[in-house]
């Protein structure tokens, strides 16, 4: 019996239809769901620095869910036949680049949201100047992401009838430096993450201490619709960052296992289950839609109005002025911002204004 290559990637295919469906779907579900964040979040909400990220972010995810997902898929179904070893270190270039870069943009938002909640009378980012720190995370994203395009390799297993695979491999020790970076990312996502739980345990206890003196405060039990929209965005910010730190886990925990686990002697559930494992991280571009969803009543709104009949659209929007049936007011977010850089100008006047006395 003549036994090929091409035969021994068939049979190996079956054992990974677990994974390419979960691909699949991901995909399916995902370059949909981020397009229809980008269109909401630019159409009905005023320009704000959570919207500016957001928006990033529902662009990184589509790409994502866009370029390498159909990459991933294509990999594993020519797993032992995937011979191009510089389309192997392009995509896996680009899914560490959307990595790095989706975790600078969730640390960008937590800060933003720490400097609100925690320190209001400091210096915040504002619409200004949050596009320098969307280009820093960028850069530094492409800087940090250089030593994965030098150290990808194909790798080359050892088959049955004397033939020779070629895998694109996710985890991979081919030098030491390969072993000092894989360390190096598993490190730098374990920062990021207790960056995240820190900055979120803050902003957690101080909302909890605003809120207690507020209620007790006021005769009343209602809260302020500012201090409900504010406390939506903190639960948005820590629901994608939680997600992101979750989905993140099994795929840099699985680097540092690459010389623990060995493929060729797991049987075929214990293989599939992997490779599932491997790809974890496409959860994270996914998920966010539907965490917007699950939390923000004017998202859920808004996402209804794609499935409106074209004349019942028109009509609400001739007689409210806008599809959603809400004025276009500026945000509470945009708000909060501009009060913030208020408050900070005059804490800084009234400093200047001390010190003149104190010459005089």
């Amino acid at each position: 019996m003549n036994v090929t290559l091409d035969d021994i990637n068939h049979a190996k295919i079956q054992t990974l239809l677990a994974p390419i469906i979960y691909l699949a779907i991901l995909m399916v579900v995902g370059i949909p769901g981020n397009l229809t964040v980008l269109i909401i979040y630019r159409r009905r909400y005023a320009k704000s620095v959570y919207r500016t990220i957001i928006w990033n972010l529902a662009f990184t995810d589509l790409l994502f869910c866009t370029l390498t997902m159909p990459f991933n898929i294509g990999r594993l179904i020519r797993y032992y036949t995937f011979e191009n070893l510089w389309i192997c270190k392009i995509f896996t270039t680009v899914i560490i680049f959307f990595i790095m870069y989706s975790s600078h943009l969730l640390v960008t938002l937590s800060i933003h949201r720490f400097r609100q909640v925690c320190m209001p009378l400091k210096s915040q980012i504002n619409i200004l100047n949050v596009r320098y720190w969307i280009i820093g995370g960028f850069a530094l994203a492409v800087f940090l992401d250089t030593p994965q395009f030098i150290l990808q390799p194909i790798d080359e297993v050892e088959l049955p009838y004397n033939l020779t695979g070629h895998v694109c491999a996710v985890s991979f020790k081919n030098s030491s430096f390969a072993e000092i970076y894989n360390g190096f990312l598993t490190f730098l996502f374990g920062f990021y993450a207790f960056v995240l739980f820190i900055l979120y345990i803050c902003i957690g206890r101080k909302m909890y201490l605003q809120h207690k003196i507020k209620k007790n405060a006021i005769a009343t039990k209602s809260i302020p619709r500012e201090d409900d929209i504010s406390s939506k965005i903190t639960k948005i910010a820590i629901t994608v960052s939680a997600v992101f730190a979750m989905s993140y886990i099994p795929l840099f925990v699985l680097k540092l296992l690459v010389d623990v686990i060995k493929p060729e002697e797991l049987n075929a559930v214990q293989f599939s289950i992997l490779k599932i494992l491997e790809r974890s991280y496409a959860i994270n571009h996914v998920a966010n839609p539907f965490i917007y969803a699950f939390y923000d009543q004017r998202f859920r709104r808004q996402f209804g109005t794609f499935f409106v009949a074209p004349w019942r659209l028109k009509q609400i929007e001739s007689s409210t002025g806008y599809a959603d049936g809400e004025s276009r007011t500026p945000s509470v977010e945009k708000t909060l911002e501009s009060s913030l850089n208020t408050y900070a100008m005059i804490k800084t006047d009234l400093s200047k204004s001390v010190d003149r006395d104190n010459v005089k």
